[in-house]
């Protein structure tokens, strides 16, 4: 009888767990799913220890502006390319907009057919969740860390591998506010000379 009580608690203390983990995974993707603009003052740690700060806006799908305060970088996607402008050295560089380390974060796609959970976890009053896309296999990821109360984002560490990593720490986060699009026309912040018609 008293193993018989035993294996009751302990399918119980599983059923509870599970039941919570789940109520934690909705709680993360709703929040990731619900919000159209992002807008943040940010921390940037990269992997080699250089530590740097800026502002971050986001309107999905797909539009995003970093602005660096100690170097000269802007990165903009306008939701079909990706800019790095070098003001500076008047130079700009494209690329995919897979190829953002938080293109991830850039759509709606928190949905359970499209993202691995690779991990959730709690510690005191955070919740961590570890995601990929499904359709890319390959072994970098995300983790995302929220603070319980209030519920809210508060970093993205960007791992394109195990020994690689970038983290992102958020101040100020606002979401839903009303974001001005030509802050996503990189042809306004091009440097390049521009060509006059003949």
């Amino acid at each position: 009888m008293k193993n018989f009580s035993k294996i009751i608690i302990l399918l119980l203390i599983f059923i509870y767990k599970d039941c919570f983990g789940n109520q934690n995974q909705d709680r993360i993707f709703k929040y990731l799913q619900n919000f159209n603009t992002l807008k943040s003052e940010f921390i940037q740690v990269n992997n080699n220890g250089d530590v740097l700060s800026g502002e971050i806006f986001i309107v999905r799908p797909g539009k995003v502006r970093i602005k660096y305060n100690e170097i000269p970088l802007l990165i903009i996607s306008d939701g079909k390319k990706v800019a790095t402008i070098n003001k500076k050295l008047k130079s700009i560089t494209f690329y995919k907009l897979s190829d953002i380390p938080v293109s991830l974060l850039l759509f709606k796609n928190f949905k359970y057919d499209k993202v691995n959970i690779l991990e959730i976890r709690k510690n005191d009053n955070q919740l961590v969740v570890k995601i990929n896309e499904k359709k890319k296999n390959a072994s970098g990821y995300v983790e995302v860390l929220f603070e319980e109360t209030p519920f809210q984002m508060k970093k993205w560490t960007v791992f394109r591998d195990k020994n690689t990593k970038t983290e992102v720490l958020l101040n100020n986060l606002e979401l839903n506010r009303k974001i001005v699009l030509k802050l996503f026309d990189i042809s306004i912040e091009d440097p390049r000379p521009k060509v006059l018609p003949k």
